[in-house]
């Protein structure tokens, strides 16, 4: 009796996929997105080594002569890659604009998706697939989910009401929280004199 063999994998298959493709379209947007595979501008197609499919239509573009495995690859409803570098990214970013997919929905690993979105944040294009922490946010040059101080201190005092009844509790409870906010601020203060002290010498 003989094992079944298990039919081999191309190490491109092995990998896991980092994706983008066009989310779900608004009322309208349908009609100016493409999906067509091959559809890339100029710029594109004269930047990179390309491998055509079995139609002859564009699919696998590579940097040079040398590397085993493309930046990149076009499937028509989505572009894929196995890495996170960026200018891959800012190239599928164009053919993304260059399609008309001002929507885009992301997967793969973390490192990509968190490129995607905010390259894409950047130039205007809405992504789905990703949280983005404060930081990411500040890349894309969008605001931050930070509330002034004063706001923060007016919630928690709210929150402190609402969760001991205590009066004098309260107090206290306020003013421990006060005073090492204040002891905070000044420490940081403190490090930007002296970074600009340092800086000015």
């Amino acid at each position: 009796m003989t094992e079944p063999v298990a039919s081999p994998r191309s190490p491109e298959a092995a990998r896991p996929d980092n994706q983008i493709g066009p989310d779900r379209a608004r009322r309208g947007e349908a009609k100016t997105r493409s999906t067509a595979k091959g559809d890339l501008p100029q710029a594109i197609l004269d930047r990179y080594l390309i491998e055509r499919d079995l139609r002859g239509r564009p699919e696998r573009f590579y940097r040079d002569h040398r590397t085993p495995d493309p930046a990149f690859r076009d499937q028509g409803r989505r572009l894929s890659t196995d890495r996170a570098y960026p200018d891959t990214v800012t190239d599928m970013l164009r053919v993304a604009q260059h399609r008309g997919w001002s929507r885009l929905k992301v997967d793969g690993d973390d490192a990509f998706r968190r490129e995607v979105w905010i390259q894409a944040r950047a130039i205007g294009l809405d992504v789905k697939g990703y949280q983005p922490r404060d930081r990411d946010r500040q890349a894309a040059g969008q605001p931050t989910n930070q509330r002034p101080l004063q706001e923060r201190l007016r919630m928690a005092s709210a929150v402190i009401k609402n969760l001991m009844p205590d009066p004098e509790a309260q107090r206290r409870l306020l003013n421990h929280a006060a005073a090492a906010i204040a002891r905070i601020i000044d420490r940081s203060g403190g490090e930007r004199r002296s970074r600009t002290h340092d800086r000015q010498r």
